[in-house]
């Protein structure tokens, strides 16, 4: 469970955050609350929160001012500004301070919820970044200063946009694809190139039927180079290669003339890192990792398919396949039925008119009700949820 801090003036306010939302559903828990500036940095210092969620007008100690000294005190704590529209100018000027987000009183379930997934995706990314970077022993090219800043720029973008395409037709971040950094990265360490690609495909397909805006569309594809050049780095690839000769990624993809061209590129970069090996060539371990992943993608229907079950269809110990899995992967193989099972399910849903316990039962889960939590704790959203948004997704493309 990642930590949050509240800070706020208003005991009601702080009440409801703390009481009518579902922090654990999201993986958060409440580790400290505030009523002024000074306290939330005195609170802060001592729990070492993740998430600081801020109100921008308390007494002492305003906002903004408290954003500036938890940067310096509590380094790598994300800060989202929670506030009311008359402070709305506000709240992105500190977005372009550094403060990760904002949430405008008064808010609803589904904004409270499209916020904790970037804030979850951000956190995630932090923790895959610094195990890969602990596995290459702590080396860092000269090409990560621009990588951070490109992803610095596409994070600000995002949140500026207010997800608005320039014709002015609502774009919620949230409509686009639920937990899609996580899969990314997810397709990144598992070498799957093909949902890369899908994810991708599905992106730029959907910014087409919605004439989306240059500005946020830019914001969005900018997220998924930068996750991809961060995890390139993190396995001691040099990412610069798959930019130049441009002078940053961020005007490579400037340079693009055409959605397809996009596609291409974007997709490409994922395929060179994902195919990247630093010897040059398969090992053993790597084989078997494959062989394993095409086991699991033919068993995954099977509700009592385990680890010890894979390990034996590869003819080797089950120990020994989950250090191949932590190696070549850096996930557990448990995880990774997961990821295939969650993967399934979402193509089920998107197809429309299949019963939720048959769908569960196609994935490999005997009780649906288990199923819907999982997909959620995956997604971010309940499978009914997924499905009528991509039934919105469908009629806005006619």
């Amino acid at each position: 469970m990642y930590k949050v801090m509240i800070a706020d003036d208003e005991p009601l306010f702080r009440y409801y955050m703390r009481s009518k939302l579902d922090w654990s559903g999201q993986g958060f828990t409440i580790c400290c609350e505030a009523a002024n500036g000074r306290e939330a940095l005195e609170e802060a210092k001592r729990y070492v929160p993740d998430l600081a969620l801020i109100d921008i007008s308390m007494p002492y100690m305003n906002g903004l001012e408290l954003a500036e000294k938890l940067k310096v005190n509590v380094p790598g704590l994300l800060i989202v500004f929670v506030t009311g529209h008359n402070e709305f100018e506000y709240a992105q000027k500190a977005l372009r301070l550094g403060v990760h987000d904002y949430l405008l009183k008064p808010f609803d379930q589904r904004e409270f919820v499209s916020m904790m997934e970037k804030v979850r995706a951000t956190l995630r990314l932090r923790e895959e970044a610094a195990l890969l970077k602990r596995e290459a022993g702590g080396n860092e090219g000269p090409w990560r200063t621009i990588v951070e800043q490109a992803a610095q720029k596409a994070r600000a973008l995002f949140n500026e946009s207010s997800a608005l395409s320039e014709q002015g037709a609502p774009l919620v971040g949230h409509e686009l694809h639920p937990g899609t950094h996580e899969t990314l990265l997810m397709a990144l360490k598992m070498r799957d190139h093909e949902a890369a690609m899908d994810e991708i495909g599905q992106t730029i397909a959907l910014f087409r039927v919605r004439r989306t805006g240059d500005r946020f569309a830019f914001t969005v594809l900018m997220s998924y180079v930068s996750l991809c050049l961060s995890y390139a780095g993190g396995i001691g690839m040099n990412p610069e290669s798959l930019w130049k000769p441009a002078a940053s990624p961020e005007q490579r993809l400037r340079e693009m003339v055409s959605w397809e061209e996009t596609e291409g590129w974007i997709s490409g970069m994922y395929h060179k890192v994902i195919e990247y090996r630093p010897d040059g060539r398969p090992s053993k371990s790597y084989n078997l990792f494959l062989a394993a992943k095409d086991y699991i993608h033919r068993h995954y229907s099977d509700p009592e398919l385990t680890v010890d079950q894979v390990a034996s269809g590869m003819y080797v110990d089950s120990s020994y396949l989950r250090k191949v899995f932590r190696k070549e992967g850096a996930i557990a193989v448990l995880d990774y039925i997961t990821y295939i099972r969650m993967k399934q399910a979402k193509e089920l849903l998107a197809e429309g008119n299949v019963k939720l316990a048959e769908i569960a039962e196609r994935v490999g889960y005997a009780d649906p009700n288990y199923f819907s939590k999982s997909f959620k704790k995956h997604y971010g959203m309940p499978p009914s949820e997924f499905e009528q948004r991509e039934i919105r997704i469908r009629q806005t493309g006619k």
